[in-house]
């Protein structure tokens, strides 16, 4: 697994600052309807996780990559599984921190690579040079024998034309570094057809 840069030391603290205006290399535009690209493709297996690709939001300056993460109960007694569902979440544990954690890269068909560590952060007050990928907002539910979650990740700008390569590993869930590759190219192509979300 040499895919990932080992972290940097630093400090975690995030200083939180109210944003009106949208970030575009932070979130999708607010008024555009966006173009759907199906596909429909796991990244990565555990034993008892999957985590998919389900979907692309093809918007006027960007993509947002849909991914689902699925757990199941398994042999888990109900404390074990409590304490999974938490850690699968991200509300608590290992797997959403340390070197065991949800890691997630995209390798762009020019060959420039983009690392977030699914932390949310806040918007930047300079335009990044280049482009940029992080953890949108999702949501999931659980029950008695799985839970899942929805994630998005935000590339901004558009992808160049070439293969579009999601990369990920999960230690903590036993997902070595698992990956998929879309077509930049088709995804570009899809943005003519964006339509405002307002008239």
């Amino acid at each position: 697994m040499d895919f990932f840069p080992a972290d940097a030391p630093g400090d975690d603290e995030i200083p939180f600052e109210q944003v009106d205006e949208r970030t575009p290399s932070f979130e999708p535009p607010r008024d555009e309807l966006p173009a759907l690209f199906a596909v429909s493709e796991v990244i990565g297996r555990g034993d008892d996780v999957v985590i998919a690709l389900t979907g692309v939001r093809v918007y006027s300056d960007g993509v947002e990559l849909l991914v689902d993460r699925h757990l199941r109960r398994g042999g888990r007694d109900p404390r074990e599984w409590q304490l999974a569902q938490m850690d699968f979440s991200g509300h608590w544990g290992p797997a959403m921190n340390g070197s065991d954690r949800l890691r997630w890269g995209l390798v762009l068909g020019d060959g420039e690579r983009l690392f977030t560590d699914g932390r949310f952060g806040i918007p930047g007050a300079e335009t990044p040079e280049g482009h940029t990928v992080r953890v949108t907002g999702g949501g999931g539910s659980g029950g008695a024998e799985s839970s899942t979650m929805h994630d998005g990740l935000w590339l901004w700008p558009l992808p160049p034309e070439g293969p579009l390569e999601l990369v990920l590993q999960w230690p903590a869930f036993g997902i070595g570094e698992s990956r998929v590759i879309v077509d930049g190219g088709q995804l570009r192509a899809l943005a003519a057809s964006v339509k405002p979300l307002w008239g």
